[in-house]
Parts: structure tokens; C-alpha cells; sequence
């Protein structure tokens, strides 16, 4: 992620508006009320809330009352009736990404118990093609769902979970190696914490990524083992380049996966496949392939893959048998 002078640039700069919205206590939907407030007038009240994981946001919720007098000082009386947020908008929502999260958040679900942004944006290293992956924890949601958006101009991929229902896909990607909602939530951005179950959700994140996911069965490294000899062999026997290839490149992604299993490593899909055998220095298993892809021949590839195939067990053919799945 950018740096603590990151945060910094993104909440105070000079593309930074700010604006008091109020909401009906205890109730999803629009704010009931909006203003601006000056630069000047944020600066005077940030001091008096935590600004760790949310620079832009400070949360008027349930303040001690000495506090909320000392905010009434600057920005004038309160409702008593309403719950208050200060959050900042760019002046110029292309310069902003996070700033564009922020707002899709504060539009969508301004009373979300957590909200994280994720990806490239996140790591301080998007581009003109990247988008905004965010993970949002709300209460009264019907049901789980993914959504791709856009908002002020910028590509959402958006996650939307109860906590019961992130629970329980985080527990399906434990089983299937595959942590996208782990990812986001350790080594993303905390936008939103209004009672501790994002701090909460991140630490649980970050402990079972550390730990790895759990230990391959007989019957999963069987298959990987099985499913890798029989491109192997399609691979050897090929004669047409193309068809050569494609083959190919079906067993770079089942070798991969079968030499980070073996380690007992997470899983990814295309770049992040790539990212996973760079951190578990499989760099050679890349390296053969991009040299069979550039028509130097297939026999150091055939090498690397048989090399990993023996410390998975080695090859899986004759007395291989499973059972066909139910109807």
C-alpha cells in the first residue's frame, strides 16, 4: 500500500473538498442533510478522531458530548436526531481512485460496518486500466452478491456480504486455495470501521493467509498428478506447433498449481497463478515455457514439468479410477 504521506496527499490536499452529511439515526439511505465545510474547518476537528485506517472520514456517531460541543464550536449546532459524517470528494475525481471508493460507499451504503479497497489501487500501483475492487460488510443485505459498476467514471468490481455470508465464502476459498476475499482484506485499504468488525475481519485475514491453506488429500493430489501426466503426454506426442501450444499452455496452469500444492502454497488465476510460483521461486517452470512459446523447443519444459510431477509422487496413469459424481 502507499505510505503513511500517501494518506496524507489524499486527505488534505489541495484537490480535496470536504461536506457535513447527517442520515436518520439507526436507518439505511440518502443523507437528510448536506453542506459544505471549509478546509480549514476539517483540520480543526480531524485532531479529535482517529485517523489510523480512515483520513477522509471523521464519524460524529456517538461522540462523548465534550467532543461533540468542541465540533459544534466550529461547525455550528447539530441535530440531535441525525447521525453526522465529514467526508472528503475530489475536486478532481480523476486524480482519486480511493476517493471515488469513498463516495460509491457514502451513495451505496453510507451505513456499512466495513468496507475495504483492495487490487492495484490499493498497492499504489494502478494504471489507466485498473479498477476498483472493494469488499463491504452491510447488515440488512437479502444475500450475498458480486457487481461490476461504474462510478464517476471508474470500474467497480464491487463485493457485497453479510458478515455470515463473507464468513462463509472466505471458508469455501480456504478449501480451493483461492483467497481473493483474504487478499483484499489483509493487504487492503480499511475505508470504513464503524464498530471494530473491520479491524476484526482484517486480523482474521491476515492469520489465516500466514497460515496457508490446509494440506492437500490423497485424492487432490491424485487428480492434480493424474490431470498433469495426461497433458504431459499430449505434449510430447503433439505435432502440430498450434496444437502444441494450446497444450501447452493447459499445463503450465496444471503443473503451476501442482508444484504450489506440493508446497503447500495459495492458489491464483492468470496473473496471480504467475505472482504465486514467483513467491514460491518457480521461476524456472516460467522461464521453460516462455522458451517453448518463443520456438526453442519443448524438451526443457517437458523436464521442468516431470521434475515437479516427481515430487508430487510422480506420474498418475494406469490403476487412476474415481467414482462418477451423482446426478
Amino acid at each position: 500500500m502507499a505510505g503513511d504521506q500517501d494518506d496524507v496527499r489524499h486527505a488534505y490536499g489541495d484537490n480535496m473538498g470536504w461536506r457535513l452529511k447527517g442520515y436518520a439515526k439507526r436507518r439505511s439511505g440518502a443523507p437528510v442533510s448536506a453542506r459544505e465545510i471549509t478546509r480549514e474547518q476539517f483540520l480543526r476537528i480531524r485532531p479529535l478522531f482517529d485517523a489510523e485506517d480512515n483520513p477522509w472520514l471523521v464519524d460524529l456517531n456517538e461522540v462523548v458530548p465534550d467532543i461533540r460541543q468542541r465540533v459544534e464550536q466550529v461547525l455550528g449546532p447539530l441535530d440531535p436526531d441525525q447521525d453526522y459524517y465529514v467526508t472528503g470528494h475530489p475536486l478532481d475525481w480523476d486524480k482519486d481512485p480511493v476517493q471515488v471508493a469513498r463516495d460509491l460507499l457514502d451513495v451505496r451504503y453510507p451505513l456499512a460496518r466495513a468496507a475495504f479497497l483492495g487490487g492495484s489501487v490499493a498497492a499504489g500501483t494502478y494504471t489507466a486500466n485498473s479498477d476498483l475492487d472493494m469488499v463491504v460488510i452491510v447488515d440488512d443485505l437479502p444475500g450475498a452478491f458480486r457487481e461490476t459498476l461504474q462510478h464517476r467514471g471508474w470500474p467497480v468490481e464491487l463485493f457485497c456480504h453479510t458478515l455470515e455470508s463473507f464468513q462463509d465464502f472466505v471458508a469455501r476459498d480456504a478449501e480451493g486455495r483461492r483467497p481473493p476475499l483474504l487478499n483484499m482484506c489483509a493487504k487492503g485499504f480499511l475505508m470504513l470501521d464503524a464498530d471494530g468488525t473491520g479491524q476484526r475481519l482484517r486480523a482474521e485475514a491476515r492469520a489465516l493467509l500466514d497460515a496457508g491453506p490446509p494440506p492437500p488429500t490423497v485424492t487432490e493430489l491424485e487428480d492434480r498428478r493424474y490431470g498433469t501426466t495426461d497433458l504431459l503426454e499430449d505434449l510430447i506426442g503433439a505435432r502440430d506447433e498450434d496444437e502444441r501450444l494450446f497444450v501447452a499452455a493447459r499445463l503450465l496452469t496444471c503443473v503451476g498449481e501442482l508444484a504450489l500444492v506440493v508446497q503447500n502454497r495459495w492458489l491464483g488465476h492468470g496473473k496471480w497463478l504467475l505472482r504465486r510460483l514467483r513467491d514460491a521461486k518457480e521461476d524456472e517452470l516460467v522461464d521453460a515455457y516462455r522458451a517453448l512459446v518463443r520456438g526453442e523447443g519443448a524438451e526443457r519444459f517437458i523436464a521442468v514439468v516431470e521434475a515437479v510431477l516427481e515430487s508430487a509422487g510422480g506420474r498418475m496413469e494406469a490403476g487412476y479410477r474415481r467414482a462418477a459424481p451423482p446426478r
